[in-house]
Order: C-alpha cells, then structure tokens, then sequence
C-alpha cells in the first residue's frame, strides 16, 4: 500500500536527522509520500526536493510543507501548509520574520535563565540549532550543562514559565497566514488539534478563514472529529509528526493512504479553483 506520511522534522527545526537520513527511512519503511514540515523553516524541505530530484532511482515524492507559528483567539496553535510554491517571496518574507522572533524569545530566556542563576549562553543553544531556533533546543542546551534530565524537566521547570510572561509572542495570527499560503498556491491543516483549547470555537474561525484539513493522530483522536470534519467541511490529514527515534516514533506511525492523500489533493485544488502549486 503506498502511504504518505505528511508531517515530519528535520534537523533544521527540531528534528534529529538531515534531510538525507529522512529520505533513506522513508525508502526503507516504503512510503511514497513524505511531507517535510520543518517549524517555520524551508530548508528542509527543500535540500531534500534536491536530492529526490536528482535521484533516477528513488519513487519516494515530497510533497511542500512547513508548520507555522501561528495563533487563534489568543491561542497558540501551529498550521501545516502543504501543495503551495516554496519560492513564494510574501511566503519567505513571514518566514523569516518568525525566525527572528523565534531568536528574540531565545534571548529572552537565556535572560531569564541567568536572573535564576542558570549559565546558559546563546552559544550554547546555537550549538544545538542548524535553523529555527525553539524552546527544544533551549531544554537540550540545560540538560547537556546539566541543569535538567531530560526535556520534560526543562520545560516544567523552567520554559513553560519563561513562555507565560513573554510579551511578544513570535506566532503570527492564523487568518493572515492561511490568505499567504493561499495566495502562494497552498492550503493549510490544523496540527495536532487535541492541543488546542476551546477547539470547536477556533475551528469554526479558521474554516471561516479557509482551513481546509484537520490532523488525525493515532491513540489522540479529538470527541466528535468525523463530526466535527464533517459540519465544517474539512479533510483529514495525517503525519507522525516524527522528530527522532524511538519505540513510539518513526516515520509513518500516522499516514494517509494514497486514496486519502489524493483526496486532500483533489479537495485542496477545488479550495484554490485549480490555482494549486504542486502537481500530484
């Protein structure tokens, strides 16, 4: 059966393996589609568009995505936008506005961290980085200098409460960012919904503003979600959401089968009437 796994990370967000490494699981797990969805970061995606292109030998195709930062009734939530043009110029622009606030938080926390005597330094979290800067690569920096476990300690302890008083939230209204990626020929789907508070309510205002999927992620399925895809029209989209190994994370754990796939396809296209910029 030929799958498609569309909601992957690579080390150019918060991932542990290149874009090569990527590639060669997915063949080897025999998965014909891969959506590379790296946090508010192309890169990913399109080095690894560079090798499947020059590959002769390869079946595997990818598909263009990326998860943004995004925010909806004072919310935080992330969209995965797939199908659109990655050479976008409104589209890279954002990009690189979310990436410079994604480092102006970093260096808010490293601020915050020193005031509670942690000595962190921006070094130490660039280490940790080859792209977007996020809080994963703050909590890896305080477990290797040893202020924390594992990631999970890091965050109950310190970032969760360092993100509560932030100001300046780096993730841009979700309205204006489903219009960019419509305008550069794509559609976006809403991320683990199961994270999101007051869920039917921040639906019902991103379809209005033409959200088109929703993730269906296995053992965290939302109440009610064949209805609730069904009142607001929306498609199922799936992915592991996978970031590093594990026994219970590899690449294709969640999946669209190729049915599945081409009809998120075909619906995306109608959305955008015919104007969609990836060719299945």
């Amino acid at each position: 059966m030929n799958i498609a796994d569309l909601h992957i990370h690579t080390f150019f967000s918060d991932g542990d393996l290149s874009p090569e490494e990527i590639i060669e699981e997915s063949i080897s797990r025999n998965i014909s589609y891969i959506s590379i969805t790296d946090h508010d970061n192309l890169t990913g995606y399109k080095k690894a568009n560079s090798i499947i292109n020059k590959s002769r030998n390869s079946n595997l195709k990818i598909v263009p995505g990326i998860e943004l930062s995004s925010s909806v009734n004072n919310s935080n939530i992330h969209l995965l936008a797939y199908f659109f043009d990655p050479n976008d110029k409104d589209l890279n622009s954002i990009i690189k506005t979310l990436q410079l606030r994604r480092n102006d938080f970093a260096k808010f926390a490293i601020k915050k961290l020193n005031e509670e005597g942690v000595n962190i330094s921006w070094g130490d979290i660039v280490k940790n980085s080859k792209g977007s800067i996020g809080r994963l690569h703050i909590a890896y920096s305080l477990i290797s200098l040893g202020y924390v476990k594992n990631t999970n300690d890091a965050f109950d302890t310190y970032l969760h409460k360092i993100k509560s008083i932030y100001k300046n939230p780096f993730e841009i209204n979700a309205k204006e960012l489903i219009e960019l990626i419509r305008k550069a020929g794509g559609v976006c789907s809403l991320a683990h919904p199961h994270t999101v508070n007051d869920l039917e309510k921040s639906i019902n205002d991103l379809y209005e503003n033409g959200l088109v999927g929703i993730e269906i992620v296995e053992n965290k399925k939302i109440k009610d979600s064949d209805e609730i895809m069904s009142r607001f029209d929306l498609t199922k989209t799936a992915g592991s959401d996978f970031h590093r190994h594990g026994k219970k994370s590899y690449l294709g754990k969640n999946f669209l089968n190729e049915q599945e796939l081409l009809n998120f396809y075909n619906i995306s296209k109608n959305k955008l009437n015919g104007e969609i910029s990836w060719n299945m």
